[in-house]
């Protein structure tokens, strides 16, 4: 299978990647939405969005605070006691922090729906 053509089949993701292939990172520490803030402030960041059946949505990094403010706020999860149905759309994002080798923070929201 190519890389582009990869899907995602579970979450939680063990493993970041694009149409290239697996991305250096490891998973850090669970997100909520002041360590995000924090994360915003201290630099770049890119955002990737996961689905299951759908291949990683990556967020460019000029594209972060629009993305923060009009997708990531309303979805934010900060419980896994959290259902779907409380959030706008009927879907909700749990956050994640990725540290790259090298480049900006990765935060992977995985979807919840």
């Amino acid at each position: 299978m190519r890389a582009a053509d990869r899907i995602i089949t579970t979450l939680p993701l063990v493993e970041l990647f694009d149409e290239r292939g697996p991305v250096a990172a490891v998973r850090g520490r669970d997100l909520i939405a002041n360590d995000i803030r924090d994360l915003l402030r201290t630099g770049p960041l890119r955002f990737v969005v996961a689905n299951c059946g759908s291949r990683p949505v990556w967020i460019a990094e000029s594209e972060r605070f629009a993305f923060w403010k009009a997708e990531v706020q309303p979805h934010l999860s900060g419980t896994a006691e959290a259902s779907p149905d409380d959030f706008p759309g009927g879907y909700c994002y749990w956050a994640s922090e990725w540290l790259p080798a090298s480049g900006s923070p990765i935060v992977l929201l995985e979807m919840c729906h």
